[in-house]
């Protein structure tokens, strides 16, 4: 049985934050939300690229935005939620969520996993499709290299927020 386990987004990310609300604006600027979700992740250890957000946040309790960061390649939503405004402050809550990952990018994270693990250079890996970020959702890869081929079962085995667990299977 081959079997790692890896964790291809962050966890979940649940912050309040304060942000000016100009008196004639009724709007966080996206800069300044982004600026504070990547902020926000580097205090947490977590080396976040490519923040971004649409459209500005509407500085009234309950509305969300959602933004997009990346991980080690992987696309995350980070959801930025006013939960109060105080003056001209909007104090927002800034939860993470996973998005499936791409059948090209498993592809290199497993040729990755493999590599290192058996200390073999990889030559292809050839997954069935993206993998969802749900609890036992699978995907099926061959990786072949050193003149053998490998059939391996991807299985998420946790999600938490914006990252998720998989494991590597002999098939």
């Amino acid at each position: 049985m081959f079997s790692i386990r890896r964790t291809l987004a962050v966890a979940g990310l649940a912050v309040a934050v304060a942000t000016g609300v100009s008196a004639c604006s009724s709007t966080v600027p996206k800069d300044d939300v982004a600026k504070t979700i990547g902020g926000k992740l580097t205090e947490q250890g977590i080396a976040a690229s490519a923040v971004s957000c649409p459209a500005d946040l509407d500085a009234e309790v309950g509305k969300t935005l959602r933004c997009e960061f990346t991980v080690d390649g992987q696309p995350v939503d980070a959801v930025a939620t006013v939960t109060s405004i105080q003056g001209d402050q909007a104090n927002f809550d800034i939860t993470t969520e996973a998005r499936p990952v791409a059948k090209a990018l498993l592809e290199k994270k497993v040729a990755d996993q493999v590599s290192q693990q058996a200390v073999v250079a990889v030559d292809s890996t050839q997954c069935g499709g993206d993998l969802a970020p749900s609890v036992d959702a699978s995907t099926t890869c061959t990786v072949t290299g050193g003149g053998e081929s490998l059939d391996l079962k991807i299985t998420v085995t946790s999600v938490d927020g914006g990252a998720f667990k998989y494991q590597l299977e002999q098939t």
